[in-house]
């Protein structure tokens, strides 16, 4: 009576590019095999996929239809041992399991008799064999993407922002590519510590970059971006950052400013939610009735459509936005009329940084000094390591504690060092601002508004009789009209509050006479 055999080929995708196994081949070895054998083939299962275990979508299938006993055979054959797994106990299991079903597995080319209990010590080397291979051949991936990273070089799919190419050697490498300045962007903005990550993520994809949700978080974590390699931790050498040969996109200093925004160790103010470029006070007014936040909205009437402001708690509270918005850009233009208390301010902020400058060089002294003592305290406990007064175990523990300490107060030495000699850089900026507010708004887009009108005042306005009250400014808004009020005196019998003090009428505008003045 003729035996029945099930044909088993495998290869995977690596195999057939670098050793150039073949399915047909196998096929063929097998089925001449059967012929000269007087066997017959029932079923021919072909897949290509790892033996690293059973899970293969074809070998899965086949043990559903011998529970099914769709397929009866006696034999399942392949060309070697390989070809049926690469891991020794999964065999020996599966092997178990097909015994159940009254099937043998044989590799024709190493012909095994596996009733007899000394032909499972060369089973044992025929399977363990291709594990060790493939073990050995993960060790050396792994030791050579270690060593291309501490080379500097980026060896899988390149983040956004940057595609892979090859360099002068042929060696990959990753370069910027078009979305380089919206990433630079990205960070640039979130650095600023005003719109939320998922703000800047909105308008980013508005500017056109293809991003997830969740990859911003990603982007924002990756060192790539700033010229760094990260290297995992591996055995007994520690993580780290090697330097990259591939170009940055941003400087050192503001990825750890957007790590300190991420971690929470700077102010984040959200931009308030709207869509309409005719509300930007929306989310910023108060209800001088009830103390609740006003909204706003849109009614239609005489051919065209009218915005207002109001409350939704019943209150009638209501006045057109179009009015509310133009009397807060007459407030802006009469803060421009304290150019004495601004010129005041611009010395005293440079004053300020000269003598900040001083501090942050002698500071600068003083960071070198500890780093200079960290390494001496790194290498004297390497050095008792090598003469086995320590255990390796110890000395990782201690490069582990001090390497961050380096690290950080590097980073210390660069943000100050990156600062002295440019105060003029951090201040002319916003004393434009100062001197330019009204137009600076007029201009601004909607986004742009609300982070200027949260950047001014910490707590809501409320408006009324076609002036502005708020309770208080950000500190240098009030220093500044502090000033002001100096210059203008205090007129006799007056008891009114120096920062509300004005060399001019007041009219229109904010109170307490802030703008309005």
């Amino acid at each position: 009576m003729k035996r029945k055999a099930i044909i088993y080929v495998r290869v995977s995708t690596d195999e057939q590019a670098e050793k150039g196994y073949s399915l047909k081949y196998q096929v063929e070895r097998l089925q001449v095999y059967c012929d000269a054998n007087n066997i017959a083939v029932v079923a021919t299962i072909s897949e290509d996929y790892s033996a690293k275990t059973f899970e293969r979508p074809e070998f899965t299938r086949l043990i559903e239809q011998l529970q099914r006993k769709t397929i009866q055979a006696d034999l399942i054959l392949f060309t070697k041992w390989d070809r049926f797994s690469r891991n020794a106990p999964d065999a020996y299991t599966m092997i178990k399991r097909l015994k159940k079903f009254g099937i043998e597995p044989q590799a024709i080319e190493q012909p095994l008799d596996i009733s007899i209990p000394e032909n499972k010590l060369m089973l044992a080397i025929f399977l363990t064999a291709p594990e060790v291979e493939n073990d050995r051949r993960a060790l050396n991936v792994i030791g050579g993407m270690r060593r291309a990273r501490k080379e500097g070089r980026w060896m899988t799919q390149a983040p956004k922002g940057y595609r892979n190419t090859v360099n002068e050697n042929n060696k990959k490498i990753i370069v910027p590519d078009k979305d380089a300045p919206l990433i630079r962007w990205v960070f640039e903005e979130t650095a600023k510590g005003v719109t939320n990550v998922f703000e800047v993520w909105k308008i980013a994809t508005e500017k056109g970059l293809r991003c997830s949700k969740n990859n911003i978080w990603n982007i924002l974590r990756n060192p790539v971006y700033m010229g760094k390699i990260p290297v995992a931790a591996y055995k007994e050498e520690a993580a780290c950052l090697a330097d990259g040969l591939h170009e940055p996109i941003i400087s050192e200093k503001l990825f750890y400013e957007v790590q300190d925004v991420l971690d929470g160790r700077r102010r984040n103010v959200p931009t308030k939610n709207t869509r309409q470029d005719a509300l930007p006070l929306r989310g910023f007014l108060i209800c001088r009735r009830c103390g609740k936040i006003l909204t706003g909205s849109a009614s239609k009437g005489n051919g065209g459509k009218y915005f207002y402001y109001h409350c939704q708690k019943g209150c009638c509270e209501r006045f057109k936005a179009g009015l509310a918005n133009e009397l807060f850009v007459e407030g802006l233009k009469d803060f421009n009329t304290k150019s004495n208390a601004i010129d005041m301010y611009l010395t005293t902020l440079k004053r300020a940084f000269l003598l900040n400058q001083e501090d942050n060089a002698n500071n600068v002294g003083v960071y070198k000094k500890e780093v200079e003592k960290i390494r001496e305290r790194l290498y004297s406990a390497q050095t008792m390591m090598l003469d086995r007064l320590i255990e390796p175990t110890e000395f990782r523990e201690i490069k582990s504690r001090l390497e961050p300490e380096i690290e950080r107060l590097e980073r210390k030495i660069n943000n100050v060092q990156s600062g002295i000699g440019n105060y003029s850089a951090y201040i002319s900026g916003g004393i434009d601002l100062l001197r330019n507010m009204p137009k600076f708004f007029v201009d601004a887009d909607l986004r742009s508004k609300q982070q200027f009108i949260g950047s001014i005042f910490p707590e809501k306005l409320i408006f009324e009789n076609n002036t502005y009250r708020t309770t208080q400014f950000i500190l240098p808004f009030n220093r500044i009209l502090s000033i002001g009020a100096a210059f203008g005196g205090k007129k006799k019998g007056t008891e009114t509050k120096i920062m509300f003090q004005s060399t001019q009428v007041a009219g229109d505008g904010f109170e307490p006479t802030t703008f309005g003045l």
